[in-house]
């Protein structure tokens, strides 16, 4: 038998109770390409402790989502199929309660990373190269929200 089970007659351990009580991260993903958006919710879905609450395609369908909920995490594609995530981007820096975002594009100079970084984005990757950097950022955000 593991000892690290739990069982219905087993007292739950300090850190037992934490990872049971830890509700899911919330995370919203803005991306207009319905191959790419599959591909980031699979992605997600491989990080423990997160669920995609919210998906949009466009600036507007965005903001409005963004305006009525909370997130603890949000990816932003900068080219929609209507507006831009710089209008996203710059909604989000406006907030009061920020949420990890990250910036997930094609358009990857160096101004548009400063511009980016610039209007509060947190973090800055290359769909073509940087993929899998959505994970990680993640994966530190469970991480520094489980200490917190």
């Amino acid at each position: 038998m593991n000892p690290h089970a739990v069982t219905a007659d087993a007292p739950l351990s300090f850190h037992d109770t934490a990872r049971v009580a830890q509700p899911p991260l919330r995370v919203m993903v803005i991306e207009d390409s319905r191959l790419i958006r599959e591909r980031l919710l699979d992605l997600i879905s491989t990080c423990d402790g997160f669920e995609v609450t919210a998906q949009a395609e466009t600036e507007a369908d965005a903001l409005s989502e963004l305006s009525r909920r909370q997130f603890d995490a949000v990816v932003v594609d900068l080219q929609l199929r209507e507006g831009s995530g710089f209008g996203v981007l710059s909604a989000l820096h406006k907030q009061d309660r920020r949420p990890l975002t990250m910036v997930l594009t094609n358009t990857s100079t160096r101004l548009v990373r400063e511009r980016c970084l610039s209007l509060g984005a947190h973090h800055f990757f290359d769909k073509s190269n940087e993929f899998d950097g959505v994970a990680q950022a993640l994966d530190a955000l469970r991480v520094a929200s489980r200490l917190a």
